[in-house]
């Protein structure tokens, strides 16, 4: 009889007893025995608890109590984790105990757009907080490429998100998968987007002629739409539920070495939850659907520099070099294409060359074809004055002897 009927009874057996009937006749009546009747006229019947019984995760509560403290709420990660200190129980305990620790997720409201194999990736940065890095405090950044098709990502860490860091993260990406896609979707970046006007996108100059190196072509997220890449997105998430919960020797190298293993065994390892298909399995299917890579030399990063025009020149190792004259050009970016040689770039397009002058009479080195001519102005360029060479020159001065001012005051006298 279980705590409920038995409670039933109770108020049942209280009901006949106040009515005048004896104990024995409610024994009878009830079908219970003169004992058990003559104590439910007393008290009510109290509900039996059983003594807790031992978990096998008791041991290790305490430790998965600071973990979530830390931040980890993953179970998979949890898991591993107590598993190694010799848990032998199943997951189920676990995330019955995880769960009230754990945030309501929102729901996705926008359609899942599918591609082709090799057809498109995804890239995004996720900003990881502020770490110890190399002895030092540092705020570090996770680049992660994701294959829209195979749910295969790649993920590197960095202490700056520079241009000539981020080219080198993407080129890392590719040797990663062994090919290039044919479309990668960023959001609106700085190192990607120049300017964004309605009908028309200027790419920044480094980019546009990094992404034609390598023959993919740049699309791009509507503004205040990053779920238009939502595959990455997911990816951060995952990223940083699961990667970043983990333990890790505090230095790059060791994160870096960290992800890819992590991405080998778990990430691109296990079935992905909206295909089913682990991503390593499924890009079988597309990695011969990427542009080669392997006929095609390492692009060059080097560090870009910006200058300030001003007055018609940049300044580079203390000389001025002049450049086109534009009304609207205020800055420009320069490429050094080796130590003695570098380009001059505007937000579209390469608008100048020079090799360094060496001369230590020169400061200012001037190209005709840039400035409108001034009359006096040397072709070659100032040949170390502290003026520009665009300075009018003054008027020649007739040369006169003497004789011919004293005439002339004479004259005047007369």
């Amino acid at each position: 009889m279980n705590y409920e009927t038995r409670e039933e009874v109770f108020w049942m057996i209280q009901d006949l007893y106040k009515k005048g009937w004896s104990i024995t006749d409610i024994a009878e009546e009830m079908g219970i025995s003169w004992p058990t009747a003559k104590k439910y006229t007393e008290e009510i019947p109290k509900k039996q608890t059983r003594p807790n019984r031992k978990s096998k995760l008791d041991p290790f509560k305490e430790y998965i109590k600071q973990r979530i403290e830390e931040g980890t709420t993953n179970c998979e990660v949890l898991f591993e984790e107590i598993q190694e200190k010799g848990y032998s129980g199943k997951k189920t305990i676990l995330k019955d105990f995880v769960q009230p620790y754990r945030k309501t997720p929102g729901k996705q409201g926008i359609p899942r757009y599918e591609t082709a194999p090799g057809e498109q990736a995804q890239v995004d940065w996720m900003d990881c907080g502020i770490r110890e890095m190399n002895g030092q405090r540092k705020r570090t950044y996770g680049f992660i490429m994701t294959m829209s098709y195979s749910r295969k990502r790649y993920l590197c860490f960095t202490t700056d998100m520079k241009m000539d860091t981020f080219l080198r993260c993407m080129i890392q990406a590719f040797g990663y998968y062994g090919g290039i896609p044919k479309k990668i979707l960023f959001d609106n970046m700085k190192t990607v987007v120049q300017q964004r006007l309605k009908k028309e996108i200027i790419l920044t100059s480094e980019f546009n002629d990094f992404a034609f190196y390598y023959g993919f072509q740049v699309t791009l997220c509507q503004p205040g739409r990053p779920r238009t890449k939502g595959k990455v997105e997911n990816s951060v998430k995952y990223v940083r539920g699961n990667f970043l919960q983990r333990k890790h020797d505090p230095s790059l190298e060791a994160w870096n070495r960290d992800a890819l293993y992590w991405l080998e065994t778990v990430a691109n390892a296990k079935p992905n939850q909206t295909t089913g298909v682990p991503p390593d399995e499924r890009f079988k299917e597309e990695q011969n659907q990427l542009l080669p890579i392997g006929g095609i030399k390492p692009y060059v990063v080097v560090k870009w520099e910006k200058r300030l025009v001003k007055d018609g020149y940049i300044s580079v190792k203390s000389k001025k070099y002049s450049v086109p004259s534009t009304p609207s050009l205020k800055e420009v970016r320069i490429r050094w294409t080796n130590r003695e040689t570098f380009e001059i770039w505007d937000h579209q397009q390469k608008i100048a060359e020079y090799e360094l002058n060496r001369d230590p009479r020169k400061t200012f080195i001037y190209r005709p074809e840039h400035l409108p001519k001034i009359k006096g102005a040397s072709d070659e360029g100032d040949m170390g004055l502290a003026t520009s060479p665009h300075v009018q020159k003054a008027p020649e001065v007739e040369v006169r002897s003497l004789d011919y001012y004293e005439n002339l005051q004479e004259e005047e006298s007369v």
